[in-house]
């Protein structure tokens, strides 16, 4: 079998939904092209996880570990504190002021004064993206549409997935902060259920955390701010992994049978990010019950 050992990139932008500056969409095809009926990962944060995701991508499906498969990055071009800002501004639920209030230096440099838009966010996904990708790639009409999201990005996968399970065949939820709000996001589980149970096909789901997400750190980076003490209180209140845990079991209680739940023992917050994109990629895909 013949195929190009290089990587593809095509590179479009789109209006911002909510009129700010145009949105980045990275496109990786494939490296053996199939005919019809391709798949796409969606990632969001793709100024941080779409080189990886398009890597990791293009090898596996090379040797057949996967099906080849398009990636999607969703991001900005902008500098990393800018990122910080607009993600949050894009990915999350809306805050209620006294959250907001209690995150302290870490809502300040993240830009949680600026919140609210996963709802109009997704719908951007659905209403522009996907059919401007569908007119550029028409092998993938007809292909399973997967979400990737990471932290505050597998925030607003789950708020997808609660919300409006049928916008994706697929979610890959990935140490999500569901402690954003107080841990609002669960007060949508009742109606999940329902909408669920109306979907003629289930959306596959994959729900991960790095094993090491809680533990507690000795220091903290100057830039960020905050005492070592304050940091500690707060990742032991986000309760990551026992809070990821909880959610997929919430998950199938209200009816979820397509779903893995996983904690990579020995990853933490950032690391496991490439494990995440691998082992939930092929789950989505169908290759990894």
């Amino acid at each position: 079998m013949e195929f190009s050992v290089r990587a593809s990139l095509e590179q479009f932008t789109l209006v911002h939904p909510a009129g700010g500056a145009p949105i980045t969409i990275s496109v990786a095809a494939p490296a053996v092209p199939p005919d019809a009926n391709v798949p796409i990962l969606f990632v969001v944060d793709g100024d941080l996880v779409f080189g990886m995701a398009a890597e990791i991508a293009r090898a596996m499906s090379s040797v057949g570990a996967v099906p080849a498969h398009y990636v999607v990055g969703i991001g900005y071009d902008a500098d990393y504190a800018a990122f910080l800002k607009l993600r949050t501004a894009d990915l999350t639920p809306p805050l209620a002021a006294a959250a907001r209030e209690a995150m302290g230096a870490f809502g300040t440099m993240i830009g949680s004064e600026r919140n609210g838009g996963a709802d109009g966010f997704l719908a951007f996904l659905v209403d522009m993206v996907m059919p401007e990708l569908a007119a550029r790639h028409p092998r993938t009409v007809g292909g399973a549409h997967i979400l990737f999201g990471h932290s505050l990005g597998g925030l607003f996968a789950a708020n997808a997935l609660l919300t409006r399970p049928a916008s994706f065949s697929a979610y890959v939820i990935s140490s999500p902060s569901l402690w954003w709000d107080g841990f609002s996001i669960l007060q949508k589980l009742p109606a999940f259920a329902g909408r669920l149970a109306a979907l003629p096909r289930q959306p596959r789901i994959f729900v991960d955390v790095g094993g090491k997400e809680q533990d507690v750190p000795t220091h903290v980076p100057p830039e960020l701010g905050a005492t070592l003490e304050a940091v500690q209180a707060q990742i032991l209140a986000c309760r990551m992994v026992d809070a990821a845990v909880e959610f997929a079991d919430a998950l199938a209680a209200a009816g979820a049978s397509g779903l893995r739940r996983v904690v990579f023992a020995e990853d933490d917050h950032m690391s496991v990010v490439p494990a995440a994109l691998l082992h939930g990629a092929r789950f989505a895909l169908g290759r990894e019950g």
